[in-house]
């Protein structure tokens, strides 16, 4: 580096030498050794290997270099761009909008037994809605079982795209380290012509003082420039590569507590709350069918024991449950959402960076 810095100040006195030449000779090369030294072994040797078939004068080899890399980023842009597009995760919401909507029609007060007013008594008259209430839950259980059916589907979607997403993570790492060797590659290709090529081109500047030296010298710089452009480009891709490696994990980590929180609803909380409204039904269709005064006696105390009186709490516990269990589904979807519209918005705008 002294030897460099001793060309610098014989520099100044030479007429049509490039600034690049000065700024490149007053530069410190720390970056491509602390660079190498982050591969793996079998990296190292393969950056060593990039670096040697690295010819500056060739502006195809400069370009070259890494662009298996970064055009697989592309790719990987485009993959990840189409696999966001086509989830339409919407369907979920309006899922469980619709099974929030449906558990709201019911009321499990309606299901207590009434005790008949005066005029009931002396008309004999009963309830008119008890047959419409009795179907109307029977239809709401039907709706509750279908709905759960559609989560249970898309639950199963999730989990696949929870698999997909680990795919498309251990991709874009391996894309990263790919960058990362090309990066260290050119960084020594340029530690090497700075420290070798350029002090000799310099020295021949200084003897021999000829215009076609210095254009010579020149002409290298540049293509130390172009070299220097290129590592810029890879970083802007690895950088890239780097930023969508936690936006993937976090719309897995979201996509997989959101298939756990559906998988409580549908197989614990639904099927109990259907279990607990078929048992009141059931022991409502006993106390107003019962046509038998001694069995219609029976039923009475069974409805005012302290074991209805706990089934119905039980009840409204559980679909109190359910609704919040179903709430906390449509927050967690809500925000998955949001994070997967970010995500596609990052994503083009990885594809328009690596198409620059």
């Amino acid at each position: 580096m002294t030897a460099n810095r001793d060309a610098f100040v014989h520099l100044d006195s030479l007429q049509g030498i490039s600034p690049l030449v000065q700024s490149y000779l007053a530069s410190s090369n720390q970056e491509a050794m602390e660079t190498y030294e982050t591969l793996s072994p079998l990296a190292q040797s393969r950056a060593l290997l990039y670096a040697s078939q690295i010819d500056l004068s060739s502006f195809e080899t400069v370009l070259s270099l890494g662009q298996d890399s970064q055009r697989a980023v592309s790719h990987f842009a485009d993959r990840m761009l189409a696999q966001v597009k086509d989830k339409d995760v919407t369907k979920i919401g309006q899922m469980l909008d619709s099974l929030m909507q449906t558990l709201d029609r019911v009321d499990p007060a309606a299901l207590e037994p009434k005790k008949p007013s005066f005029f009931k008594k002396m008309f004999g008259k009963t309830s008119p809605s008890v047959k419409q209430t009795l179907t109307e839950f029977e239809r709401i259980s039907i709706q509750v079982e279908r709905i759960g059916v559609q989560l249970e589907r898309a639950q199963l979607q999730l989990l696949k795209d929870v698999e997909m997403l680990e795919q498309l993570y251990a991709h874009n790492r391996g894309f990263f380290e790919e960058l990362a060797t090309a990066i260290a590659a050119g960084l020594l290709k340029k530690q090497q012509a700075i420290e070798v090529e350029l002090p000799t081109k310099v020295d021949i500047v200084q003897t021999t003082k000829q215009p076609l030296a210095v254009q010579q010298l020149n002409d290298f710089t540049a293509q130390l420039e172009r070299l220097d452009q290129r590592i810029y480009d890879l970083q802007v891709s690895q950088q890239v590569a780097l930023q969508t490696a936690p936006q993937i994990r976090m719309i897995q980590q979201a996509n997989q507590t959101l298939a756990e929180k559906i998988e409580f609803s549908i197989v614990t909380l639904i099927p109990l709350w259907k279990n607990q409204l078929a048992m009141m039904l059931s022991m409502n269709m006993d106390h107003h069918y019962n046509q038998l005064e001694e069995r219609l006696a029976r039923t009475n105390e069974r409805f005012t024991s302290p074991t209805f009186e706990q089934q119905v709490m039980k009840f409204k516990e559980t679909q109190q449950e359910l609704k919040t269990a179903i709430q906390d589904v449509f927050a967690l979807h809500t925000a998955t959402e949001q994070d997967r519209q970010h995500l596609q918005l990052d994503v083009a705008g990885m594809k328009k960076t690596t198409k620059e």
